[in-house]
């Protein structure tokens, strides 16, 4: 499929603009289509340069913003912090629509992730877990029980290790500005409390489509298999699924209380969240304008962990005035379970790169 990729620039602003522009019968036919076809592109380019070039002077650039969760999770609320502070900051240059659900994508994260690269949708907040599928070494933050508690796991986010991962993205077209958390991953289901590694026997439990979760969920005993996050709800409410994992703060938003009954908090898997950036919209930007989003994302996503960390318990609280039992397992129980799920390092040491791993680990233990 030919694809012309058009840069307009606008001298009234400091920033370009981009279009990708697919053209799969553009050359297909006789002369006498193909001119139609050829006047036809050309006009489209005069119209896109018409509207685009005006925003310099007479309003803001719009750029779409997108994010899985929905308007009453804190991965909005960050969001939303990130847009007043661009609007604000860039004199009114720039404006962020959200789109809460993936609403662009069909509520299809990975569809999601695809339009980010491509330019389609401008920006979004993924989790690391699904930039994984895209970049392995991603998976290191959610290797299990790497992370004890959530000052440890911000600290190498903000430290050279965590920026050294950022500058993996660039490669998959995307840029990503800041970190976020969604959380470390607890356990749901409909049907009892996890105790003890046991009562995870064929439980068929939904996890994220990435291949480390299921192999630790086997490890685990439980019966496995991933799906969609927007189908999850459906799928607990009809018994397709007896549970799921997920932290806190995404339980509440997406309302799992009210299909499933058990929660076990056992802060197996960290799950960080990553502003990002399409590639060839940020060096389209200037230097200047470069700066200020990743201030605004900086402080935005710092924002968003402080309303994850210091409302957790608040929200457990909630969950259980929402009728879920919630289970802490002691020590030794958690003993057991990381016991059971060890083979998952040596297996993915290959694919994540056993150098960063080692890194991770050194740095966790120092």
């Amino acid at each position: 499929m030919p694809i012309i990729r058009i840069l307009i620039v606008d001298y009234s602003a400091p920033e370009c603009y981009y279009f990708s522009v697919f053209l799969p019968y553009l050359f297909d036919g006789t002369d006498e289509v193909y001119m139609i076809r050829y006047r036809e592109f050309l006009l489209t380019v005069c119209v896109l340069a018409a509207v685009t070039c005006g925003t310099g002077g007479n309003g803001p650039r719009v750029l779409k913003c997108s994010l899985i969760l929905g308007d009453n999770s804190d991965w909005y609320r960050g969001a939303e912090k990130f847009k007043e502070l661009v609007e604000e900051l860039s004199g009114g240059r720039y404006a962020i629509t959200l789109y809460p659900h993936a609403q662009l994508a069909n509520g299809v994260q990975r569809t999601e992730l695809e339009m980010v690269q491509s330019g389609v949708i401008d920006m979004s907040l993924e989790s690391s877990i699904l930039l994984s599928l895209i970049e392995p070494r991603m998976s290191v933050f959610s290797m299990p029980w790497m992370f004890r508690y959530y000052s440890q796991a911000h600290e190498v986010l903000d430290s050279a290790l965590g920026r050294r991962m950022l500058e993996m993205l660039p490669q998959k077209e995307l840029v990503g500005l800041a970190y976020g958390t969604n959380g470390f991953r607890q356990i749901t289901n409909s049907r009892s409390p996890l105790r003890e590694p046991g009562d995870l026997k064929a439980l068929k439990i939904r996890v994220p489509d990435i291949r480390m979760y299921i192999d630790i969920f086997r490890l685990l005993g439980a019966d496995p298999s991933s799906m969609s996050f927007g189908e999850l709800f459906t799928a607990l409410a009809q018994g397709t699924m007896d549970g799921q994992e997920n932290p806190v703060s995404v339980i509440y938003s997406a309302r799992l209380y009210e299909v499933q009954k058990y929660l076990t908090v056992w802060n197996y898997s960290y799950d960080p969240i990553i502003l990002c950036m399409n590639r060839t919209l940020w060096e389209s930007l200037s230097p200047e304008m470069q700066k200020l989003f990743l201030d605004c994302a900086g402080e935005a996503m710092s924002y968003e962990r402080d309303l994850v960390v210091r409302g957790e318990s608040a929200l457990l609280d909630s969950l259980r005035a929402r009728g879920m039992s919630v289970h802490t397992p002691g020590n030794e129980t958690l003993a057991a379970f990381r016991a059971l799920v060890e083979p998952i390092y040596d297996k993915y040491a290959g694919e994540i790169g056993v150098e960063l791993l080692r890194d991770f680990r050194k740095t966790l233990n120092e």
